[in-house]
């Protein structure tokens, strides 16, 4: 399959010459963009939207790997699985980056893979490779990463350093190569959650936002019983297996690196792929005194749809909005459901196998092409770009859903900018905007109100003592 678009070579525009949509003028900025006709779909009439969204790319993912496919003869679905498509060279990466930059995406999602053997790393090295060159290149670009989590140079690491080795890239300062935001609840840490349901019970969204659920988190003291930590997951052969732990050794992972964030000034997100245990270990960390998780006034939560059979994919549009609902329920303490504690924003993607996308090739229940049969990654979009949604970044790569899906439901091998304008032309059709303005997304992402007064702290530590969060009444005009 020979594929020729925007990411074959890097592409320097700035912000003004941005594509950021097919053929059409954008409402909120007034551009004429490239003409591009969306041959797949067919050219609609624009439709007025008050919605804008961030363009986000999750460029690597640990998932598919050669490691952890086993080859079915199948050429198309072990080509996917093997991740082909994906770039892993800090040069070809670079360049894409800088492709996607060029059609409106502002937020990077970065696994580190080792670019000889294509397998995930823990290297904080790759981890610089890729951010430094980005943050040169693409300066408005917001910069994500992912936890390192399996595979055998991943479990190589963990053997020879520790656990911390997992997540180490979370304590690398921006301008020495680390990231604005670092993902930091990995599936092996709802080992937690896991726990907590053996001594209490399986836990409802009721459950989790009940008083009782409060005592659950002041009570509970994660056990030091080691066990092989493997998730209940829609993944490759070996994409489930993260080797093995304890809960209390996650737990105090997961507060060193929540630590290591605030000592930085920088931002933390999490990944929720079990639901509701994804909700319930967030709330957990949000309200726990010794992690403290968006403690200093911010938080992102990436909803990854169609990751396991307790996120899957939504039938409608309803169930999606369940799921981003709960997320943004974060914002208030159990305790005190009236006074908001932190801003959080919101990611969706679409985290679906080659192997099930014909399960979710289906019509439409909302939007402009309601009716309209349609593959998981434009459902997706389609619903983010409802007025109503609570999503700020629309997520789309190589980590999610590494495969184009045509109109008549047929898969074909895809790259990121593939996905991009996949994207591009689903949001378009519903009316959505592609948010590129640095300071609106800046703002809209509560990254100012931390760097404001986050910052002003550090500055009166300068010997590096940890810099405490202001008092939850100066979040009150956020």
């Amino acid at each position: 399959m020979t594929m020729h678009h925007p990411c074959a070579e890097p592409m320097r525009q700035s912000a003004s010459e941005s594509a950021v949509t097919a053929g059409r003028i954008f409402p909120a900025r007034g551009r004429r963009l490239p003409e591009k006709a969306d041959t797949v779909w067919g050219e609609m009439e624009p439709v007025t939207g008050e919605k804008n969204l961030i363009l986000g790319c999750a460029s690597t993912g640990a998932k598919f790997t050669p490691g952890n496919h086993r080859a079915t003869g199948d050429t198309l679905l072990d080509k996917i699985n093997t991740g082909a498509t994906i770039k892993n060279s800090p040069l070809a990466l670079i360049a894409e980056a800088e492709a996607l930059h060029g059609m409106g995406c502002r937020y990077y999602h970065y696994h580190a893979r080792n670019p000889k053997t294509h397998e995930q790393s823990t290297s904080n090295e790759i981890y610089q490779a890729i951010s430094r060159p980005l943050q040169r290149r693409c300066k408005e670009m917001l910069i994500s990463f992912g936890a390192s989590r399996n595979g055998p140079e991943v479990r190589d690491s963990i053997h020879r350093f520790g656990e911390w080795e997992r997540i180490s890239q979370s304590s690398l300062p921006l301008h020495l190569g680390g990231a604005h935001f670092v993902t930091l609840q990995a599936a092996v840490e709802l080992q937690l959650m896991c726990e907590i349901e053996r001594q209490y019970g399986d836990m409802s969204l009721d459950f989790i936002d009940s008083e009782e659920f409060s005592k659950v988190i002041a009570d509970y003291q994660p056990s030091n019983r080691l066990t092989t930590a493997s998730l209940e997951t829609y993944s490759t052969s070996n994409g489930a297996n993260y080797g093995r732990t304890s809960p209390a050794i996650q737990s105090e992972v997961y507060r060193n690196a929540i630590q290591a964030r605030r000592q930085l000034g920088l931002f933390c997100e999490v990944e929720w792929v079990q639901f509701p245990r994804s909700y319930a270990m967030t709330r957990y960390a949000v309200e726990h005194p010794d992690m403290n998780l968006g403690g200093s006034g911010q938080l992102n939560i990436t909803l990854l749809f169609g990751f396991s059979p307790r996120l899957p994919f939504p039938k409608n549009y309803a169930e999606f909005k369940q799921v981003v609902d709960s997320a943004k329920k974060l914002e208030y303490d159990l305790a005190e459901p009236g006074v908001k504690k932190r801003h959080v924003t919101v990611t969706v993607g679409a985290a679906v196998l080659p192997e099930q996308a014909g399960e979710h090739f289906t019509p439409l229940d909302v939007g402009a092409r309601r009716g309209r049969s349609a593959c998981a990654l434009r459902r997706l979009a389609t619903y983010a770009a409802q007025k109503d949604s609570g999503v700020d970044i629309i997520r789309f790569g190589m980590e999610d859903t590494p495969y184009a899906v045509d109109a008549d439901g047929a898969l074909h091998l895809a790259d990121n900018c593939d996905l991009a304008e996949t994207v591009i032309n689903e949001l378009a059709a519903n009316g959505a905007q592609v948010e590129t303005d640095h300071d609106v997304i800046f703002e809209r992402m509560g990254l100012n109100w931390v760097k404001q007064n986050l910052f002003f702290q550090q500055r009166q530590f300068p010997l590096g003592r940890p810099a405490n969060p202001l008092p939850d009444r100066s979040l009150q005009s956020t």
